[in-house]
């Protein structure tokens, strides 16, 4: 089983993949770096889509917006959802509509993993606060292999995690530039006495994604422990989140966010 999870991170990991242009993130939206859908190597990969009405608006309405899939929903009583696409340059947005009352005070939404494995970034905007959750699963047909949580990411400019690797753990990541200037960011490696063991610069497009595995850029000695330093483009709109393997498990990680 345990190579299955290691595939699913590395179609996680694959390369940059672009989005469209994402506005700013206020109370009411909610951002998710990474969005999985589809099949691949006789496995699925569904992404599951958790949102409770907070706010007293009555009904709240809210638009889902993925970018690089287009992945349609099943409710939790069957109500399908479409994800209708829209015009918008190499990454079109693809939108689904939801609408919650004192009849439908929350709604799981979750995709069938019919087409090919597309990996991409999702957006949640409401009309009032929603508290929302976005679970990536992993699927030998129909048994359950691995789920992780997707909480909503936090705009920032420097992202820090900690990191031990002395059991075997793999860390890779997932950086999201949301803006329209193109440029560089760096990834530094630091060990426990905060003294820097290595790093890299890549490129990374204007409102696009980039993924990929720590020790895929860096050098780093063996049982390694210490932090994963990420500076995103400046002025940009940077969203980050981790992704951790431990063994045949997995699960997402968030960062400190700061300013450098």
């Amino acid at each position: 089983m345990r190579w299955s999870f290691f595939f699913f991170l590395a179609m996680l990991m694959s390369g940059a993949l672009p989005v469209a242009a994402q506005q700013a993130s206020a109370p009411s939206t909610y951002v998710f770096p990474v969005f999985a859908d589809g099949t691949a190597s006789n496995f699925r990969y569904r992404s599951v889509l958790k949102v409770n009405k907070i706010g007293a608006t009555n009904p709240l309405q809210c638009t889902f917006t993925q970018r690089n899939t287009s992945a349609p929903f099943t409710g939790v009583d069957g109500t399908f959802y479409s994800a209708d696409v829209f015009d918008g340059g190499s990454s079109p947005p693809a939108m689904t509509q939801i609408t919650l009352d004192q009849f439908l005070p929350f709604e799981i939404l979750r995709t069938n993993a019919q087409a090919s494995l597309r990996v991409g970034y999702a957006k949640l905007s409401c009309t009032d606060t929603v508290a929302p959750q976005l679970f990536l699963s992993l699927y030998d047909q129909d048994n359950k292999l691995g789920e992780a949580t997707v909480t909503p990411a936090t705009a920032g400019t420097s992202f820090q995690f900690l990191i031990d690797t002395r059991d075997g753990t793999r860390f890779g990541f997932s950086i999201v530039n949301d803006s329209a200037n193109g440029g560089q960011f760096t990834i530094i490696a630091r060990d426990q006495s905060n003294f820097e063991v290595d790093r890299a610069y890549e490129m990374i497009d204007p409102f696009s994604q980039f993924s990929r595995f720590a020790d895929e850029m860096l050098t780093l000695p063996a049982n390694f422990v210490g932090t994963i330093e990420l500076d995103g483009l400046s002025g940009g709109q940077n969203y980050v989140v981790g992704v951790q393997f431990s063994g045949s498990v997995f699960t997402t990680v968030q960062p400190i966010v700061g300013a450098r």
